[in-house]
């Protein structure tokens, strides 16, 4: 195999690991570590804030992004009403809607999965590996995926308001004791 192909393969594990992480935190009951939650909501904050600039200089693009944020925070409202809590081991535990965080990572993975799909059946990835000035638009920044963005958007949001809420959640259970 050459560099290039274990390039690939290594990419591929690591999602799919991803996705495996992913799908795990959405199974069953999850210890709420705080730190971690906050963390990840920058995380996701960033790179949120990142898609959401990308389509300012577009409105079809600007108005997809907003329905997606405006998706996610709903989906992560009606989870976080879901997510039941427990006191156990010493410390708060929480089991999410397996129901809404599934349907946030399929969106997600659907979307991924499209995207590749799109980039690599069009040619635009070899054009872009040969150097050619139109590989930028090719590869699919055009108006007419700006969906897309909207669609990373809704996860965006979602797994920020929801980390959010459990965060809010777990200050109102503990003064409460």
């Amino acid at each position: 195999m050459n560099q290039h192909t274990n390039t690939i393969v290594v990419l591929i594990v690591l999602v799919l690991f991803s996705i495996y992480r992913r799908v795990r935190r959405n199974i069953g009951w999850q210890l709420l570590h705080p730190r971690k939650l906050w963390v990840r909501t920058c995380i996701f904050l960033l790179i949120g804030l990142a898609f959401l600039v990308g389509g300012i200089s577009h409105p079809l693009s600007l108005l997809s992004d907003v329905a997606g944020i405006i998706i996610g925070v709903v989906l992560a409202y009606y989870g976080a009403v879901l997510t039941r809590f427990e006191q156990r081991e010493g410390g708060l535990h929480y089991r999410p809607n397996i129901w809404i965080g599934s349907t946030v990572t399929f969106i997600f993975l659907a979307r991924f999965i499209y995207r590749f799909y799109s980039i690599f059946s069009t040619g635009a990835y070899a054009k872009v590996q040969q150097g050619q000035n139109n590989g930028y638009q090719s590869m699919g920044y055009t108006l007419g995926n700006s969906w897309t963005a909207g669609l990373m958007l809704i996860m965006f949001a979602y797994y920020i308001f929801y980390y959010m809420i459990l965060l809010k959640k777990q200050k109102q259970l503990l003064q409460s004791k």
